[in-house]
């Protein structure tokens, strides 16, 4: 393509807005849902409102895996958010999950963000955390063994990210361990699948 930026742009598009709708489709409310309960663990991270900043900031980690990371990532990360979103979908459709969120009175900008979120984010989709998921994908993409300090600058922030998603009471320790385990099976195959067809040319 000539225009890498149209290209990478639409790439994020299709990838991410996959996403969207695979979530936006699994997201309506069951009654036969199970409620996850919270670990030791989720019980001992203090929750807070100021989560929201590092939760948010989630929405500007994904469009820097198209923007910033190699070319030659572009596909595989969209290819892999597609993935991950449809092993997530089903998971939600197969095994619906729901927990008990928290109610506080507090008041400031943060607050009023984490009601616009609990407004219009389903109380369903649990488990695994496509917060997470994603996440980790742009980590695989933006991963560069060249790039050391850039590298561990991305990796502090998306280890932000998935701490706030427990922080916030968005999600439980359960549901970042299994978006760790769907991202990584969905680079995996993708990446397999990518080096196949790779090999198959050359030959």
């Amino acid at each position: 393509m000539r225009h890498p930026l149209v290209y990478r742009i639409l790439c994020g598009m299709i990838g991410w807005g996959t996403v969207g709708i695979i979530y936006q489709f699994t997201g309506q409310f069951s009654e036969h849902a199970t409620k996850l309960m919270p670990s030791w663990l989720d019980k001992n991270i203090a929750y807070s409102v100021q989560g929201i900043w590092l939760y948010l900031s989630f929405f500007l980690f994904i469009p820097c895996g198209y923007l910033l990371a190699e070319r030659n990532k572009i596909v595989p990360l969209m290819l892999s958010m597609q993935l991950c979103a449809l092993l997530s979908g089903i998971i939600y459709l197969l095994f619906p999950t729901t927990m008990d969120y928290p109610n506080t009175l507090e008041h400031g900008l943060a607050q009023q963000l984490v009601l616009q979120l609990v407004a219009i984010d389903t109380q369903q989709n649990l488990l695994p955390s496509l917060h997470v998921s994603l996440t980790l994908l742009v980590l695989y993409a933006l991963w560069s063994k060249t790039h050391k300090i850039r590298t561990a600058g991305y990796f502090v922030w998306a280890l932000l990210i998935c701490f706030s998603v427990i922080q916030l009471r968005r999600h439980l320790v359960i549901d970042v361990i299994s978006g760790i385990i769907t991202a990584t099976m969905a680079w995996y195959v993708v990446d397999k699948i990518q080096l196949r067809r790779q090999e198959n040319y050359h030959e």
